[in-house]
């Protein structure tokens, strides 16, 4: 069934502590089903991995570590546990966009995020493909409130026939955002209005929701990436 879940729903957004462990976490464990990944006894070790379905770990910025190889970060999840976030891109170059996007109070979207353990013995997560991270520029907090306004759009959406409301003075709307296709206005005035109290940071996270909420995140069928470091 397509359509986005609830961003609370631990199944499909996992916190740090129940995520799936990593290569080299399993080398200390053996292999064995759970709700992320499914192994083929078949093939061989370490490359009889696949995912059961779709999910994401949602990680707020909290500081960023200077490391001189590559960008890292102490980043907390929705229970408020703190941990590491590591970029590893074999592409370098991209550090720069890295750097330049991640600021303290945004959060990082990492689609199947697995469980790492680093070589001091801290543990978070290693992004190695570009496609897999989105930086939003919210706050968790923030970005909770959005999607719960987007999904309940959705379902009046199907339910109504009555005309929308201006998102920004609540008259009747004449038009939508170009960019995210959900945000309606009565004119051109309210939609700049609107764009510089709110919508200019809402816009990219209703762009990302409506990406997610296309697809079943019950099934694994191909992977879906993002776009920001690609």
């Amino acid at each position: 069934m397509s359509g986005l879940p609830d961003l609370r729903n631990q199944f499909f957004f996992p916190r740090f502590s129940s995520l799936p462990l990593d290569a080299g976490f399993l080398t200390l464990y053996d292999d064995s089903d759970d709700d992320f990944i499914a192994f083929d006894k078949s093939k061989p070790r370490f490359q009889n991995r696949s995912p059961r379905k779709h999910w994401c770990i949602f990680a707020e910025i909290v500081q960023e570590n200077r490391w001189p190889i590559r960008p890292v970060y102490q980043v907390k999840d929705l229970s408020g546990r703190q941990s590491l976030v590591s970029f590893n891109f074999d592409d370098r170059s991209l550090f720069a966009d890295v750097a330049r996007k991640c600021k303290v109070g945004y959060t990082l979207c990492i689609m199947y995020a697995e469980r790492h353990q680093f070589a001091d013995g801290n543990e978070g997560v290693r992004v190695e493909q570009p496609d897999a991270v989105k930086v939003l520029p919210v706050s968790l907090r923030e970005l909770l409130a959005t999607s719960d306004v987007f999904r309940a759009s959705i379902k009046a959406t199907h339910a109504s026939t009555d005309k929308a409301a201006c998102s920004n003075c609540n008259k009747p709307a004449a038009h939508r955002c170009s960019r995210c296709s959900q945000s309606e206005y009565c004119s051109k005035e309210c939609q700049t209005q609107h764009w510089a109290k709110k919508h200019k940071k809402d816009c990219q996270v209703l762009r990302q929701l409506k990406l997610w909420n296309a697809f079943d995140w019950h099934r694994y069928d191909v992977r879906r990436g993002m776009n920001d470091f690609v």
